[in-house]
């Protein structure tokens, strides 16, 4: 490896198509999200097939890391909405395959996020409380061949706090990092400003597990961005990042930050070009809310309180590292996105190296490595 040591806050699996039809319980077995491989419009590609939606084209999980042959059979990476797992590198669903990718892309680790993941936050309780079980057992074993450079985040259901918590503290005990929660409760659920979380956040503070909200995830704007079936999705891109502000807002504003100062929250493909207008928003209605008695007390301003105990991931964003002062340059950190289709993957190097030109080298190394190394505790160097 050369050139900066790069250290992704946010990147994917690709979960094995049968990971659900052979691990989950056999109670829910019947139940288990699949991959099958099916013929839309004359073309033949990969579908999750989950329950209650349509099937889902893997390829934009994929995308990344689909590799076509030349006529010497030598490999060239290309980026493509058309893919298969057939097709894949294996280093979605392989750990020793995966630390070849991140050589080949010059990134020391990995911070890793689901793929099919994302959209069992859609299903009713018992059912997710299954597959996210599956799901974790299966990461901890992909992550356990090199633990340094692969930091899994468990998947915790939170329709009943307290098996929330339980599968949280197993996930700790099986060597998984962080954990991800939906980026807003589904509708029959409290917010997350509702005491009813409280023995959730203070068992992550505990832990010292940082909680993931990234995009897809919610019952709110950002679903969109995943729902091709629904004539709105062509505006998901264009407000997906409400649900991101709502959730914070909550967060902030009804005191859970100020209960639990020592919780860490990571915001991942959210998006930050709506921070500045946010962080005012959030001051200023602060003042307001005391004056109506709608509001608790709090210790320091807002904005304060998302540059103490909120980070967030950004990929190629050209926005982000303009913002790091407002954000916090302690708070802001880069992520590969591999091996989906916005990924910076197989060219990290060369994009961070033109995302930070003009910035000290001390800031850079903390947006590209230290950052979020310090959050999840990952011991230093990265590759020993």
């Amino acid at each position: 490896m050369s050139g900066y040591n790069l250290f992704s806050a946010d990147s994917h699996v690709s979960e094995p198509a049968d990971l659900w039809t052979k691990r989950l319980d056999q109670k829910w077995r019947f139940r288990a999200p699949r991959v099958e491989t099916l013929e839309r419009d004359g073309a033949v590609a990969d579908y999750l097939i989950y329950e209650g939606y349509p099937p889902h084209p893997v390829a934009v999980g994929i995308a990344a890391a689909v590799r076509t042959a030349d006529k010497d059979d030598k490999f060239e990476f290309v980026k493509t909405r058309a893919g298969r797992y057939a097709e894949a590198l294996a280093g979605g669903w392989d750990p020793a395959e995966r630390l070849k990718d991140q050589d080949i892309d010059g990134v020391v680790g990995e911070v890793l996020h689901p793929t099919l993941g994302f959209r069992m936050f859609w299903h009713d309780a018992g059912l997710q409380e299954a597959v996210f079980r599956a799901y974790n057992d299966w990461l901890a074993e992909f992550v356990s061949h090199s633990p340094r450079r692969l930091v899994g985040v468990a998947l915790i259901p939170l329709f009943n706090v307290e098996a929330g918590c339980q599968e949280l503290r197993r996930a700790a005990k099986l060597g998984l990092k962080g954990a991800m929660i939906a980026l807003s409760p589904p509708p029959e659920c409290p917010p997350y400003d509702s005491p009813v979380y409280d023995p959730f956040w203070a068992e992550a503070q505990e832990l010292q597990m940082p909680v993931v909200l990234h995009a897809i995830t919610g019952g709110g704007e950002s679903r969109l961005l995943a729902s091709y079936w629904i004539p709105d999705t062509i505006i998901g891109n264009v407000i997906s990042h409400h649900e991101a502000e709502r959730t914070f807002a909550k967060l902030i504003l009804y005191g859970v930050l100020e209960r639990f100062p020592r919780l860490q929250i990571i915001s991942a493909e959210n998006g930050m070009f709506w921070m500045p207008y946010f962080f005012e928003r959030l001051d200023r209605q602060l003042r307001n809310g005391l004056i109506a008695g709608l509001l608790p007390k709090l210790s320091i301003k807002p904005s304060e309180y998302f540059q103490r105990q909120i980070a967030v991931g950004f990929i190629s964003e050209k926005d982000a590292v303009p913002l790091r002062h407002l954000i916090g340059v302690d708070n802001l950190m880069w992520a590969s996105d591999y091996p989906h289709s916005a990924s910076t993957w197989p060219k990290s190097q060369e994009v961070v190296a033109e995302l930070t030109e003009g910035i000290s080298e001390a800031e850079r190394l903390k947006l590209v490595h230290d950052n979020v190394l310090r959050l999840y505790g990952i011991p230093q160097p990265a590759m020993a």
